[in-house]
Formats: C-alpha cells, structure tokens, sequence
C-alpha cells in the first residue's frame, strides 16, 4: 500500500517535471531561465524548509527519534559511500560515476515525498538526514571532486542550509517556538519545494537529446548502482539488522531514512562537476535518467523493504 502511495506521490512530482519541459519547450521560457529558480530554492524555499522542520514540540519521544535518525543518516551515507567506492574500483569508474552512485538527492526529492506520504510532523527526520548528508557533500564530496585535500570549516558553516538548520536546532532544543504569522508563512514557503524542484528538473531536461545519451556508453553502471545495487544493499542491512526494532517507531523512521537513500543522484554533483571541470553534461545526464527511472524504482525498493 505505502509502495503505490509513493508512486503516486512521485508520479505527481513527473507531471510538474512535465509542466516545465513544456514551458521550454514551446518557447515561454528558455533553460537558462530556471537558473532565477535555483537561486530562489536555495537561498530561500530550502532553508525555509530545514528551519521550520524543526518547530515541532520537544518532548522525550522526539529526541530519542531524532538520535535514532541522526545514526540512521551517518550509517546509509557511510555504507553506500563506501560500496560506491567498491564498485568504482571493480567496474573503473570515473569520479562522477562514483560521486553520482553514492550521493542520492536526499533533499529536493525526498522532502517533499515524506512530507505528502508521512506528514510534516515527519519532515524534520528527514530533514536530519540531509543534513548529515550535506555534511559529507562539503567534506568527502567537494574534496574527491577537487582533488582538493582540505575541509574548509568556514564554507560548512556559512552555508545558508547549514545555517538554517544549526538555528532550527537550537530553538528546537531550547523549546523557542516561533509567532505563529512568522511559522505559517515558512509553512507556506516550504510548501514550494517540490513543486520548485521538479520545474527546474523539467526546465533543465528541456535541452536534453537522444544523441546525448548515445554518447555515454557507461551511463549504466551509475544508474544501476543508484538506483537498484547500493538501495538492496541498505535493505539487506536493515533486515539482516532487524534495525526497525531498535526505536518504538522504528519501523516508519527507517522508511523515511531509505527514502531519501533510494533518490536518484545528486544535482550536486553536476553542480560540483561545473566548478572542478569535470564532466558536468555527463553528471547532469545520470542525474536526469536516475530522476525519469526512479518513478519506479522507488516504490519496488519501498514493496521489497515491506516483504
């Protein structure tokens, strides 16, 4: 049942992805366009999101939840990180290949996802889990895309989504609970990030072509690693763990973790790709493809967790 909730979900999500194909398509906007987009969704709807997650009221039950969360999060990112790093070895894969194959899009489209199949009183779970996989994107992620061998500190802590979280946190634990004008015009703010996201995706596959595709022999290994490989790895683990049985709502906790670590790749990897030269057509092309195959790799992930 929850299988064919996501699907549905998702399959929402694909037709405002088509509504923004379209818009390019017959001439209204341009791709470039979605860039205002982008810049509003990060520097606005995001931290929106990530901060209002967390006005929720601290009781007991919530802290051990997000403590069960937080180790959830570290543990998927670092397992699939690590398998990423096998297969690359084993199938010689490039850095995007590998970066795409570990780092899910754990924020733009799982979200929203938990937030319609959940409700937002679950968001701020996830919200955890992007959180801690935004900290191995700006560590891990940025210095094997560079080359670089340094953590910048500053960049971590100055990224307005960190930001917005540390601060969310931080009235979460001092129970401060904001004036409800200023909570429910963030509601309404976050409320945008699934639409957003996927009309930039659409805005953006509006340039894509069949020849492209044609070009990038290898595009599979990404895709299957992704979306089919480094998922039934975690699902294994969880079972074979008995995980769920850990926290008294374990059970929905470990499916809003597996969400995000079931989505297709990162965007931040192309964006990353852009900034290190690396090939950022090919990045943008995995991440497309994972986002188009995900319609229905992510419900089967979800039915066979459920087995």
């Amino acid at each position: 049942m929850l299988s064919l909730l996501l699907f549905q979900r998702i399959a929402e999500l694909f037709l405002i992805i088509f509504m923004g194909w379209l818009v390019v398509k017959v001439g209204i906007l341009k791709t470039e366009d979605s860039r205002c987009l982008s810049m509003i969704l990060l520097y606005v709807i995001t931290p929106s999101v990530f901060f209002n997650a967390f006005q929720i009221e601290r009781t007991p039950e919530v802290v051990s939840m997000m403590g069960f969360s937080a180790i959830l999060a570290v543990t998927f990112n670092a397992v699939m990180l690590l398998l990423a790093r096998l297969a690359a070895v084993v199938f010689h894969m490039d850095v995007v290949e590998e970066a795409s194959s570990g780092y899910p899009n754990s924020g733009n489209m799982a979200i929203p996802l938990v937030n319609a199949i959940f409700g937002p009183e679950w968001v701020v779970f996830v919200t955890l889990y992007n959180m801690i996989q935004n900290l191995f994107v700006w560590t891990h992620c940025r210095m094997f895309m560079s080359g670089e061998r340094k953590i910048s500190l500053k960049k971590i802590l100055w990224n307005i989504n960190i930001m917005a979280i540390l601060l969310g946190a931080a009235l979460f634990f001092l129970d401060i609970r904001l004036p409800q004008l200023l909570s429910d015009t963030l509601t309404s703010v976050s409320s945008l990030l699934g639409p957003t996201a996927m009309l930039i995706v659409g805005m953006l596959m509006a340039d894509l072509k069949l020849e492209d595709l044609k070009g990038y022999r290898r595009i599979w290994k990404p895709i299957l690693f992704r979306l089919v490989v480094l998922p039934l790895a975690l699902v294994f683990l969880t079972r074979l763990l008995h995980v769920s049985s850990m926290n008294p709502q374990g059970e929905t906790l470990v499916l809003v973790a597996l969400i995000p670590a079931f989505a297709p790749a990162a965007n931040v990897v192309a964006q990353f790709s852009q900034i290190y030269d690396l090939d950022a057509k090919y990045a943008g092309l995995i991440n497309a493809v994972t986002m188009l195959l995900c319609i229905v790799t992510m419900p089967l992930l979800i039915a066979v967790y459920q087995m």
